[in-house]
């Protein structure tokens, strides 16, 4: 499929076996043809792009009626690219990257290290804000328990932090299960 002059859509190669086009096939390649070859119309980057893949679409079309693949000349770029059927309108699909195995060894330890970590910070800082402040420890861990669950969700699907994520809140809620404990103890 191609640009000729006068804004005439030529489909080369044609054979005798080739069945007629349908008539609002050749209307829209008679459109797209007039339109492509406007110098006014197709030159900013978007009139560009419209032209090519309106073009890309059509030579598609083709192809399913003539029941092969078309060679479709870019008139913006000049470039040949054969288009078979239903692949020049529909996005090739990706298949689901498969799920890596979980890394229990490497993991767990960097979950126990930040769980740790995040445990003895808590209740070291709670327990300083306790014997200054009193009761405001808890109102505070509550805020930063809200200001970090949002962080700790996010960060569940990545794959090394995950871990980090994971001993960060268990820290947090065994750090919580101790002052409460202190708490209440007499």
């Amino acid at each position: 499929m191609q640009l000729a002059e006068g804004g005439e859509v030529e489909i080369g190669g044609r054979r005798p076996d080739d069945p007629e086009l349908p008539a609002e096939l050749v209307v829209a390649l008679r459109e797209w043809g007039e339109v492509a070859s406007r110098p006014d119309i197709a030159r900013g980057p978007d009139e560009q792009e419209l032209v090519r893949r309106r073009g890309r679409q059509l030579a598609g079309r083709c192809a399913e009626a003539l029941g092969r693949p078309v060679d479709f000349h870019d008139p913006v770029t000049g470039r040949v690219e054969i288009v078979s059927g239903r692949l020049a309108t529909q996005r090739a699909v990706v298949p689901a990257p498969r799920p890596e195995p979980v890394p229990w060894a490497t993991g767990l330890p960097i979950a126990a290290f930040f769980g740790v970590l995040a445990t003895v910070v808590v209740v070291v800082l709670s327990t300083a804000v306790d014997a200054a402040f009193g009761l405001l420890w808890i109102p505070a861990n509550v805020l930063i328990g809200a200001g970090l669950a949002p962080s700790l969700w996010l960060l569940r699907r990545v794959p090394l932090w995950r871990w980090v994520a994971l001993g960060v809140a268990v820290g947090v809620v065994v750090a919580w299960v101790w002052m409460l404990a202190n708490l209440l103890a007499p």
